[in-house]
């Protein structure tokens, strides 16, 4: 064997010794302890959740906007198109994954959110992670459309602070439900809309991962809560899960959404995916019409909203609960079509959401191109084949 061989026989003894039990959400398990992050209007759909869920990890599919498209005018329309859309794509990624890990993420700041996760039960999603808002109800909604002798599909709050994990961890507890994982997501490097209502809390150190998940661990241990928790924002490589799930962070699962936004299996259209690849716009915090701070790249229509444009582009489906466009026509613009026309390829009307690292796509343009491959390399697949 020459020395190049030794060299990957070693590397290949080295994962495979590292390798843990199968990772556990509830009564789920998987090889693998990466979380796809649900990127929605139909960038996370059955195929790369499906795909990320064949590799070993766990698949969620984008649940929000998916009922918007340019000819949408109304809020009964939307809905309708919403829910059909939804059992669609949760149909065809369990068949894609042979009733794989499969979930559904929800925004709690939508006026489909009941409705969604009445889909999500009743198309046997394996789990629900929901942010956005405090899924205080969720477990509720769960129960109301659960069929007799259903299996219920494991419930995942997003928070960015430990006082959310506690207020939802108490609500639950009075119905007897405790959270299946805990996705801990920090606005300081996360993409899309950031779980703090003030932009100057960006950046503090008591929202970052290294300082919100320790204090969890020990107030889930105090507690003798074994609930896994999942780091979420700025993890982009194998460098970055190992320090995630390392002893001294203490998560044992993470959650990707960024990495992702460019591959052949994402939702978006070609130009959307190449306009990622090839940006040179910066990543800025933008105001969005949710009322949270989002992350995105800095494209033609947020100059346009930071100079206090009108901006028209289309008419309201009264999507959120809370919206400053359609509160006030002239004071913004409508997200969801904003995030439409940016995955559809017109990015100069368009919001692209992205974490910090989105402008690293462009590295290794080959892997990033494919779901397959990005987890093969996080999960040392790819080394695994080549010996």
């Amino acid at each position: 064997m020459d020395w190049l061989g030794l060299l990957l026989s070693v590397i290949i003894n080295v994962i495979v010794s590292e390798k843990d039990a199968p990772v556990r959400i509830g009564g789920l398990e998987a090889e693998s302890p990466i979380v796809g992050g649900g990127m929605s209007i139909g960038l996370t759909g059955a195929e790369l959740a499906g795909t990320v869920a064949n590799e070993g990890g766990f698949g969620t599919i984008g649940g929000v906007g998916l009922g918007l498209s340019e000819g949408t005018r109304g809020h009964k329309q939307f809905l309708k198109a919403s829910e059909a859309t939804l059992r669609q794509e949760i149909r065809d990624a369990l068949e894609y994954s042979n009733d794989g890990n499969i979930g559904v993420n929800l925004m709690v700041a939508t006026t489909d959110y009941e409705p969604s996760a009445k889909v999500a039960v009743e198309e046997g999603a394996k789990y629900i992670a929901s942010g956005a808002g405090l899924p205080l109800y969720l477990p509720e909604y769960v129960e109301k459309y659960r069929k007799s002798g259903q299996k219920t599909p494991e419930l995942i709050p997003i928070v960015s602070s430990v006082k959310a994990a506690e207020l939802i961890i108490r609500k639950w507890g009075r119905s007897g439900v405790v959270p299946s994982a805990i996705v801990v997501e920090t606005p300081n490097t996360a993409g899309g809309h950031l779980g703090v209502t003030h932009v100057e809390d960006i950046g503090k150190d008591e929202y970052s991962l290294e300082t919100v998940i320790p204090e969890l661990a020990n107030y889930l241990k105090e507690r003798e809560l074994d609930i896994p928790i999942i780091a979420a924002g700025g993890v982009w490589d194998r460098g970055d899960i190992k320090r995630m799930l390392s002893p001294e962070i203490g998560a044992r699962l993470v959650q990707m959404a960024t990495r992702f936004l460019a591959t052949d299996e994402c939702g978006g259209s070609q130009a959307f995916k190449d306009r990622h690849m090839d940006n040179e716009d910066p990543i800025v915090v933008v105001k969005s019409p949710v009322g949270m701070p989002g992350r995105a790249y800095e494209t033609d229509l947020i100059l346009r909203e930071n100079a206090h444009e009108v901006i028209d582009l289309g008419p309201c489906v009264n999507c959120l609960r809370v919206c400053a466009k359609r509160d006030n026509p002239l004071a913004s613009y409508c997200i969801m079509r904003a995030l439409l026309n940016a995955h559809s390829g017109d990015a100069d009307n368009g919001v692209m959401f992205t974490g910090t690292n989105g402008n690293r796509l462009n590295e290794n343009r080959e892997v990033n191109r494919s779901a397959v491959k990005i987890m093969q390399e996080l999960t040392g697949k790819e080394l695994e084949e080549a010996a």
